[in-house]
């Protein structure tokens, strides 16, 4: 599977993202945050927001963002995060710095569709309403691509929850296992786009 991905990006540009199994060993930084908010869960499907301490985090705070859930009203009877997602919505309480170093802006209060380019924006909204459906860690490969070349990362997403029982917030790590600036050179390229 993986190798038609990578014959498909080749050929044109594209924003895909295969989802991995979160409880894989092959990032250990990300497997020590599952770890950690598996921990904070407790008997939960979910830790609070304010179960997670960020003194905790100090080793991965420029890379963890962490995205309010909105719900919008929708008809009465019908799941606001039902099929379709379109009652949801997401705003970033806070991007690390390292984040906003490789987007090259602050994603502080905006939502994940705005990133660029859409397809990318897009992409990133679809992982969040399948999170908050599914009510469980995430993990996927996400993989950037111009005609030229290719850009990867892999990004873990963690529900938390208020009331323990909808997911009221999301949280974003990126593994360090990363390339950095071939990231930074892609989103500047988007941008300029706009």
């Amino acid at each position: 599977m993986l190798a038609a991905l990578v014959s498909r990006w080749k050929e044109r540009g594209t924003v895909e993202a295969v989802e991995l199994d979160p409880a894989t060993g092959r990032y250990p930084d990300l497997t020590r945050m599952r770890e950690y908010w598996d921990a904070k869960r407790r008997d939960r499907f979910a830790p609070r927001r304010g179960d997670i301490d960020p003194i905790d985090l100090k080793a991965v705070l420029p890379r963890v963002m962490l995205a309010d859930v909105i719900r919008a009203p929708g008809p009465i009877g019908v799941p606001p995060d039902g099929p379709g997602d379109g009652a949801l919505d997401f705003r970033y309480r806070l991007s690390g710095t390292g984040i906003c170093s490789v987007h090259g802006e602050d994603a502080t209060g905006r939502s994940p569709r705005s990133f660029m380019p859409a397809a990318y924006g897009a992409l990133i909204h679809a992982h969040y309403c399948a999170a908050v459906r599914r009510r469980t860690p995430l993990l996927h490969l996400i993989v950037l691509d111009t005609c030229e070349r290719a850009r990867s990362y892999v990004r873990l997403l963690l529900p938390l929850s208020e009331d323990g029982a909808a997911v009221s917030m999301l949280m974003t790590i990126d593994s360090k296992e990363q390339n950095s600036e071939a990231l930074r050179n892609f989103f500047a390229e988007a941008m300029r786009g706009r």
